[in-house]
């Protein structure tokens, strides 16, 4: 059996779709049985409920020292070495975790993957360049290049690593999604109708595109409900728009929702927005079809299944297709949008279930220490 790490710089929510992807990937690996399995990351200050979350997960943290922005842990590479896996898979990147995955990788001669989880896109190589390249000089370039090999999540994002520089195999496997069961849905003849947001509250993910558009639109019989964790005081922007624009009574920013709570919210919807400049994958919206609800996203996002299975609207960035979009999908009937999320839901359970996903991970593990030969979806 194959002895794996999956190793980020936090285990923690406050990570938003890292945290679910991590996760739910270390899962669907530890059922095919064939990987034994340890989550190892920096102590961002995780509660009881994210560590429960991670079982049956064995998971190790190490205390942080030094601002979050640098995931600096004395402890780490040392404890990375007495694990002595066969292969390490790092998640993200510009953090210490990577350096210490480098390190450990020089001298142990243990092979590593990197999952980039978008930060190899354009737009977030043009955000925050100066301490980019800093840490490219510093260790980062040599990280990237001495891995065995980069996963993507898109040909999207292979694209992207390509167009970053980048030779190494490439290892395409897309995120996965847990299918809830059918639950019945939010009815009442006197209820709004509801647009949801459901992700990091970041200038990346397009809200105040959003909220300009809904300015525009002011739709009388429906509500925008925004949900996430705060990232950097932008929360507060997008309040004052808000205000600005007099939209209090149709757009409410009710806080954070995991678990359950999470769940309800989607079910609560009638729609999905994600108006973002780029995602890799763009998980939330393989969760809302899955869900049963119809989306709209950007072409930040490798969402082209929204056209093919007519279950959403795939647009440019910006206001005035936002605006189109939005204009066609709250003039649609009930049953419309309902029948549109009814096939998301159907691509999703066929394409995106974490199973397959595990297994072929596993096999990527095995090619990766010479145990099998390249799988079909490794491109070199």
């Amino acid at each position: 059996m194959i002895k794996a790490i999956h190793l980020t710089s936090s285990v923690s929510r406050l990570a938003g779709g890292l945290f679910e992807s991590v996760r739910l990937l270390s899962k669907s690996l530890l059922e095919t049985g064939r990987v034994d399995l340890t989550a190892m990351g920096v102590d961002d200050g995780f509660t009881k409920e994210d560590a429960a979350s991670w079982e049956p997960i064995h998971l190790k943290t190490h205390p942080r020292l030094g601002p979050a922005r640098f995931a600096y842990a004395p402890s780490l590479l040392q404890g990375l070495k007495a694990e002595s896996p066969h292969v390490l898979h790092v998640h993200g990147l510009w953090q210490y975790p990577g350096y210490a995955a480098l390190k450990l990788s020089r001298s142990s001669k243990i092979p590593y993957m990197v999952s980039a989880h978008g930060m190899l896109e354009p737009w977030s190589l043009k955000q925050s360049v100066i301490k980019k390249e800093l840490v490219s000089l510093l260790f980062h370039r040599a990280f990237l290049n001495e891995a065995c090999c980069i996963r993507a999540t898109s040909p999207m994002e292979v694209d992207s690593i390509r167009l970053a520089g980048f030779k190494n195999p490439i290892v395409l496997i897309a995120n996965g999604v847990e299918i809830p069961p059918e639950l019945p849905r939010r009815a009442g003849p006197n209820r709004k109708r509801r647009a949801l947001f459901l992700s990091r509250i970041h200038p990346k993910k397009g809200l105040v595109n959003l909220i300009k558009a809904w300015e525009i639109l002011q739709p009388k019989d429906w509500e925008l409900v925004i949900i996430g964790p705060d990232e950097g005081g932008h929360l507060a922007t997008l309040q004052s728009l808000v205000a600005a624009a007099g939209l209090e009574e149709s757009i409410r920013f009710p806080g954070e929702a995991w678990g359950e709570e999470r769940a309800r919210e989607y079910l609560a919807a009638d729609l999905f927005v994600l108006p973002t400049y780029s995602e890799n994958f763009g998980l939330v919206v393989a969760e809302a079809l899955c869900h049963g609800i119809p989306v709209i996203t950007t072409k930040g996002a490798p969402w082209q299944d929204l056209v093919d299975y007519e279950c959403g609207w795939w647009i440019e960035i910006g206001i005035d297709p936002l605006v189109s979009a939005l204009r066609e999908a709250l003039a649609a009937p009930p049953e419309e949008l309902q029948a549109m999320g009814l096939r998301g839901r159907e691509m999703v359970k066929s394409k995106y279930a974490w199973a397959p996903i595990g297994e072929q991970m596993a096999d990527a593990y095995e090619w990766m220490i010479g145990m099998r030969d390249q799988p079909d979806f490794v491109i070199i």
